[in-house]
């Protein structure tokens, strides 16, 4: 008797049909009805009475079904108990700066839930450094701002969030409800540099161009403080996630005017970013990975 054995007796005995079992395992009907035949027979004796058009549990069938659940699950507990009695494991995660608090806590809460045994440091930086980390195999995981790509590089997307334009008050656009990126032509475009997430810059910097607006002024060394400055007091105009974090906080206070961009959708949107030839399990990456994929789930 194998554990698959029981997975699938408890598939049917719960599904009570064979054909919504084997969906539910992906698999064919037939090879999952010869599994349970080969069970029944190992055991002596009839699981479930088969119909036309419903299955049912023999009273054998009732009394396996606890004990299986009870095995598989236990079964199931097996690696988590061992990591749980083993050395303390470590993972560092990186994490962008306009990464949202609700995607960190939710990301941090199902580790702990998920891995107990499993400390989480974190290491702070723009999309293009934490990226580099996770290619050269310095941090284990990171949440950045896609799209990221790259040889040997695997990404799920996590948040995706529309992008608001922050002017300065008294630029003539106070009283507004939106603006269309062409209205901005007249003044530069504001960011902390290409280098901290030269994809999206990119992407920006075309959109941008397409509608008229040329003028760039970079901030120097990821200063958000001097990004607001800039805005607040009407050299330039910029772009921020609205449900960004640092760069959302940096604005609050200042004389700003912040509206949603008509005729044309951005977004900014969240990835975790792994290596591949790390993420086989057992191992912390697999672990990272498995909960981003649950997350990714809800």
């Amino acid at each position: 008797m194998e554990m698959l054995h029981l997975r699938y007796f408890v598939a049917v005995a719960e599904e009570l049909n064979f054909t919504r079992a084997a969906q539910r395992l992906h698999m064919a009907v037939s090879p999952l009805s010869r599994r349970v035949k080969d069970l029944e027979r190992e055991l002596g004796a009839a699981l479930f009475v088969r119909g036309h058009h419903r299955v049912e549990l023999t009273g054998a069938g009732e009394a396996l079904l606890p004990a299986a659940r009870d095995v598989i699950q236990r079964f199931d507990a097996v690696p988590e108990l061992v990591r749980a009695h083993g050395e303390p494991r470590t993972a560092v995660v990186g994490i962008a700066s306009d990464v949202t608090t609700g995607l960190r806590t939710r990301f941090l809460g199902a580790v702990a839930d998920r891995f107990p045994g499993l400390e989480v440091r974190l290491r702070p930086a723009s999309t293009e450094p934490l990226v580099h980390a996770v290619r050269h195999g310095e941090i284990e995981l990171a949440l950045v701002h896609g799209p990221v790509a790259g040889r040997g590089l695997r990404t799920a997307q996590l948040e995706t969030h529309p992008v608001a334009v922050v002017t300065g008050a008294g630029t003539g656009f106070d009283g507004r409800e939106s603006v269309r990126l062409e209205e901005l032509a007249h003044l530069p475009f504001a960011s902390i540099g290409y280098d901290a997430a030269p994809e999206i810059y990119r992407r920006t910097d075309e959109l941008l161009s397409g509608f008229g607006v040329r003028k760039r002024m970079v901030v120097e060394g990821h200063n958000f403080g001097g990004l607001a400055h800039v805005v607040a007091t009407g050299q330039a105009f910029t772009l921020i996630g609205v449900e960004a974090g640092i760069t959302s906080r940096a604005f609050a206070g200042e004389p700003v005017v912040v509206l949603p961009v008509e005729g044309v959708k951005l977004r900014i949107t969240t990835v975790a970013v792994w290596r591949a030839d790390r993420a086989e399990p057992p191992g912390v990456v697999a672990d990272l990975v498995a909960v981003v994929h649950e997350l990714v789930g809800q």
